[in-house]
């Protein structure tokens, strides 16, 4: 479940969530420790430069939470697949058909190439960020083999 914490307003001060208590994914995409510590990284860098303000923890707090849906933000775009069955409630995001006809593509050209498997698989483990797939080449090899 995703909680757009960012988007809350006035949270209790100084709190923080991480791992699960952020966000949780299906546990069989196998993200979750990837995406904590990702959070983790983000908590350590803030917190390298939070003393340098005059209210430190409300700096932290409100730097933490932007910077927390930018994290998420991957690791949600790979767990938005579970929309795809008609009993897992939720809102479909705008364009779902679409972006689930593209993932059929990006499965069929993994299952041909073993670049492309494994490219897909550093994005599902958070290695590297989704935006990989815009790449021109990429974009048309999979247009040919969607239905």
């Amino acid at each position: 479940m995703r909680v757009h914490w960012e988007r809350l307003g006035a949270l209790p001060r100084g709190l923080l969530l991480l791992g699960d208590a952020a966000c949780h994914f299906n546990p069989l995409f196998g993200q979750g420790i990837s995406a904590a510590a990702q959070q983790a990284l983000v908590l350590k860098q803030l917190l390298a430069t939070a003393a340098d303000n005059s209210d430190p923890l409300g700096w932290l707090q409100l730097n933490y939470f932007e910077k927390l849906a930018a994290v998420l933000n991957a690791p949600w775009s790979v767990a938005v697949a579970d929309l795809i069955y008609p009993e897992t409630t939720g809102a479909r995001p705008e364009a779902f058909e679409q972006s689930m006809k593209f993932a059929a593509g990006l499965l069929r050209l993994a299952a041909q190439d073993p670049e492309i498997h494994k490219l897909m698989t550093e994005v599902q483990q958070l290695l590297k960020p989704p935006s990989v797939y815009n790449d021109p080449e990429l974009r048309r090899r999979i247009a040919q083999v969607m239905n």
